[in-house]
């Protein structure tokens, strides 16, 4: 009986652990995340000036037909994509413990992590803002309740600093690139929503353009390392 016990408690003590390890940077993140706004100084001008001017040659035949009514539906999509950046990397997780490969939570975080933690670091260096800001006109761009649930949300937990590259774009990118390694199917799906959110970062004006490029780019070269 004594025995019994024993190795219930052992084995119960293996599992908070092994849970606690798999599950703990997903808290860390937002903590790292906010240390590195209050970090950041002065916003630096001539840096989101080129942010800017790269957005004015690359969206400025785009964003104003995003304010017809024609286009009300794409960006209704693109919010609602935009909001699961909120919740596509534990959710990845979650999915990767019920398939039981959790064994490969290792991998998971390994690429999520060094994706977008240099994204922090980066915020903290060379902080700017992010356009929904700065531009009169990006409210005109999208409305609607889901619009406003998002900006809201981003009220309540941001920093109202911009993060290059996109942190958002990073951690939901590299979550699925992990899981379309080992679970192809499932993986797909998630690759697609994450792309949903990089566009809508950038023509919901969350980010700059070249804040979703460099963050693509910058995991698809850390996933092909790392994996």
């Amino acid at each position: 009986m004594i025995a019994s016990l024993w190795f219930a408690d052992q084995l119960l003590s293996q599992f908070g652990a092994s849970a606690l390890r798999d599950w703990l940077p997903a808290a860390l993140m937002p903590m790292v995340y906010w240390q590195a706004g209050w970090c950041s100084g002065r916003v630096n001008k001539s840096f989101q000036a080129n942010l800017q001017r790269l957005d004015r040659k690359l969206l400025s035949g785009w964003l104003p037909k995003l304010a017809k009514p024609s286009y009300r539906w794409l960006v209704a999509c693109l919010e609602l994509a935009y909001i699961s950046c909120y919740v596509l990397v534990p959710l990845g997780l979650a999915v990767l413990h019920i398939n039981g490969l959790q064994r490969h939570s290792t991998d998971y975080w390994s690429v999520v992590l060094l994706a977008t933690y240099p994204c922090y670091a980066f915020t903290a260096f060379f902080p700017t803002r992010p356009p929904r800001l700065l531009e009169t006109d990006s409210a005109k761009t999208a409305t609607g309740k889901i619009r406003r649930f998002n900006l809201w949300i981003v009220r309540l937990v941001s920093t109202q600093m911009n993060t290059f590259p996109s942190a958002h774009v990073t951690a939901t990118l590299g979550s699925s690139l992990v899981l379309l390694h080992f679970m192809p199917g499932t993986g797909f799906v998630f690759v697609l929503v994450s792309i949903g959110i990089a566009l809508g970062a950038v023509l919901g004006r969350y980010h700059y353009a070249a804040d979703v490029v460099l963050a693509a780019a910058f995991t698809l070269t850390v996933y092909a390392l790392d994996l």
